[in-house]
């Protein structure tokens, strides 16, 4: 015989392996992926249905926010001045357009004009306000004056202006050319 099996030790080995005495050698075996042994512990991983599903929370959370960031849902609820104006009475001195009218806020804050108006039979005419003021919360201001150059507007034509105040809102109104 050749080799291993020529010599002497191969035999007894064989031997006291059948009878139970000897036994091979164990090799460690790794783990499977998705599982570890810890101080004798079976710990798993995240499965992929739960790391889904925390990403699908995530992402409809980031979309309301943009959301609200983008179209004001999250904005606090404020009532801004409602400012409108009462009996526009217009006249026409010269090359000058002249609307005089009463301010009349309902809401719950005060505003002011901006000093900001405008006037349209027709032409669109910017114009400037004179005698405006504070508009209190409930309250009124009258002898208010929205006047603009330019234009000639004839008697009886219909006006319409608009007048802007410092929260943003406008005050529109009509009126007819004495």
């Amino acid at each position: 015989m050749r080799g291993r099996r020529a010599h002497f030790g191969h035999f007894i080995n064989r031997g006291l392996r059948d009878l139970g005495f000897w036994k091979e050698p164990v090799y460690p075996v790794s783990p499977p992926t998705d599982t570890m042994r810890i101080s004798g512990r079976k710990r798993r991983g995240v499965s992929a249905v739960v790391a889904e599903v925390v990403m699908i929370a995530v992402l409809l959370v980031a979309a309301v926010m943009l959301a609200g960031i983008t179209f004001g849902v999250f904005s606090f609820y404020y009532q801004p001045a409602e400012v409108y104006a009462v009996g526009a009475v217009c006249t026409n001195a010269g090359n000058a357009t002249i609307c005089q009218l009463t301010l009349a806020n309902e809401g719950l804050d005060d505003t002011s004009t901006s000093g900001v108006c405008s006037l349209q039979d027709g032409s669109l005419m910017s114009g400037s306000v004179v005698g405006g003021g504070t508009v209190p919360a409930g309250g009124s201001l009258s002898d208010v004056r929205c006047v603009a150059l330019g234009g000639s507007p004839t008697q009886g034509s219909q006006i319409s202006g608009s007048m802007l105040m410092t929260n943003g809102a406008s005050a529109f109104f009509t009126g007819t050319l004495d």
